[in-house]
């Protein structure tokens, strides 16, 4: 039942004082009982190692942009732990230690394992810099040893862990290196292929295309302008011809015809020394000499030209025979007019059929030029990186890129850690004083007698005109001083007691 502050605390002063003997003997239980537990628990000894973590170390600004970092940002405490207490490393801890010969079989080695894991601490001081690796053991010299070992497994295990890293890296690497020198080899050969028989074809460039078109169409109509007028000349000579009466053609014309003649094979053949058989030049001198023939058959079989008894030779028209030669000079250049027209069409065909070529290939080139460049920067991007991963794993290889040094190494404590025999004796005398108090204000607190008159008045609404207060006999009073006497006995055998056990613990340690 609650009261009032006032109420409360006359209440559990009177309840004290009436279970006295219950408050005594809680208090000498629970003080004895804290300080035989302080005698039995056994002293614990601390031993840790410093490590210092990350800074600069003196190759990185000498190697900065040469090689890759496998020791930044990197949460050192989580690492420790993941290490130290994982099964793999207090296994080989045990063994080290020869606590174990094998791996983990039996059910005494789990729980040794499990123990040692427990013992393990693992903590990040001084602005995250040095890392504190520490082992509780009974024995100061076995937590020395085992604090050294583990500082050893742990510094091994990390720079085991960034070499293999740094050597996954760089095999990685140098995979994708040799993938993409493959895949550059391809693209140049295709680019090569490519060019070559573009080549073969005689396309060359747009450019080289359109200059020749521009030519040629020029050769085209100057040569359609020259056939024009070489029309016009052989038409007025056919005219003329047609009004020019034909005269005797003696044997002697016939020599002159077999002289041309002879003159122009000459000349054939010089041009067959330098130029194809469809040169313009040549096909010329091929109808001029076509022509001759023609005429020299022509005198040979037209009885008409020649004149019986002349002794001298013969006769001629001559101004017909000029206008036939310039006839026939005439219908030689429109022959050799009209074949140079159509080469020159042919060739603007063929010009024209490279230009598709052209169009087409240069979007198949501009795809493999870029293939090839895209190759050629991933190549030589991938050979910057494997270059510094080759100097990062060397550097891993060396334990110089990972800055991680013993700053203090374990040592052998002189002093036991966490709670000693004095802390469980005080705190034996403080719960003995503080517990029993609390249990009895609890039980005033959860009992419903009434023990005060201000119950009866918030409860019944009623005025309490008065109280009959407790009677106290002589007897009664003998018996209260003389409990009084034994609770005083039995408050001095505790202290006694607890004396008696500090001296046997101080001997036990000196022992």
């Amino acid at each position: 039942m609650r009261y009032s502050v006032e109420t409360d605390y006359k209440l559990l002063i009177r309840n004290i004082v009436q279970h006295k003997w219950m408050m005594t003997l809680l208090f000498s239980l629970i003080a004895l009982s804290l300080t035989a537990v302080g005698y039995f628990e056994p002293k614990m000894y601390t031993s840790t190692s410093t490590l210092i973590m990350g800074g600069e170390t003196v190759l990185e600004p000498i190697l900065e942009g040469a090689a890759v970092s496998t020791g930044n940002k990197t949460d050192w405490t989580q690492v420790a732990k993941e290490i130290l207490y994982s099964r793999t490393t207090v296994a080989k801890l045990m063994r080290q230690l020869g606590y174990l010969e094998g791996d983990i079989e039996s059910l005494d080695d789990e729980i040794l394992l499990k123990e040692m894991k427990s013992s393990i601490e693992v903590e990040l001081v001084g602005s995250d810099k040095y890392l504190k690796i520490g082992y509780t053991n009974e024995s100061a010299e076995e937590a020395k040893r085992v604090a050294t070992e583990l500082t050893k497994i742990f510094i091994n295990d990390i720079h085991s862990y960034h070499t293999s890293e740094s050597e996954e890296a760089f095999q990685f690497i140098d995979g994708q290196v040799k993938s993409y020198h493959k895949k550059l080899l391809v693209a140049e050969d295709k680019l090569k292929i490519f060019k070559t028989s573009r080549l073969e074809t005689g396309a060359g460039s747009e450019e080289a295309i359109s200059k020749r078109l521009d030519r040629l169409q020029e050769v085209l109509d100057q040569s359609q302008l020259d056939l024009r007028e070489a029309m016009i000349k052989k038409n007025s000579l056919e005219r003329e011809l047609s009004g020019e009466v034909q005269a005797t053609v003696s044997i002697a014309r016939q020599s002159q015809y077999l002289k041309r003649l002879q003159s122009l094979q000459d000349r054939l053949s010089e041009l067959r020394l330098s130029y194809h058989e469809e040169y313009p030049d040549i096909q010329s001198v091929k109808y001029q000499i076509e022509d001759v023939r023609r005429q020299i058959k022509l005198e040979k079989s037209d009885p008409s030209n020649s004149i019986a008894g002349v002794e001298d030779g013969f006769k001629a028209n001559q101004v017909y025979q000029d206008i036939k030669l310039q006839l026939s000079q005439a219908k030689t250049k429109i022959a050799t007019l009209n074949t140079r027209i159509s080469v020159t069409r042919d060739n603007i065909v063929g010009e024209r059929k490279k230009g598709n070529i052209v169009h087409t290939s240069d979007a198949g080139l501009a795809e493999l030029n870029r293939d090839y460049d895209v190759n050629k920067k991933l190549y030589e991007d991938l050979l910057t990186r494997r270059e510094a991963a080759r100097v990062s794993k060397e550097i891993d290889e060396q334990q110089k890129g990972l800055n991680l040094k013993i700053y203090e190494p374990a040592f052998l404590p002189r002093l036991p850690s966490g709670l000693q025999f004095y802390h469980f004796v005080l705190a034996g005398l403080i719960f003995g004083m503080l517990l029993p108090v609390a249990l009895m204000y609890f039980r005033q607190l959860v009992d419903s007698t009434v023990r005060a008159p201000e119950a009866i008045m918030s409860k019944l609404k009623v005025p309490v005109l008065g109280m009959v207060p407790e009677f106290v006999s002589d007897k009664q009073l003998r018996d209260f001083k003389s409990g009084d006497r034994m609770r005083q006995f039995v408050i001095l055998l505790t202290f006694a007691g607890i004396a008696l056990i500090s001296v046997l613990k101080m001997l036990q340690e000196t022992s």
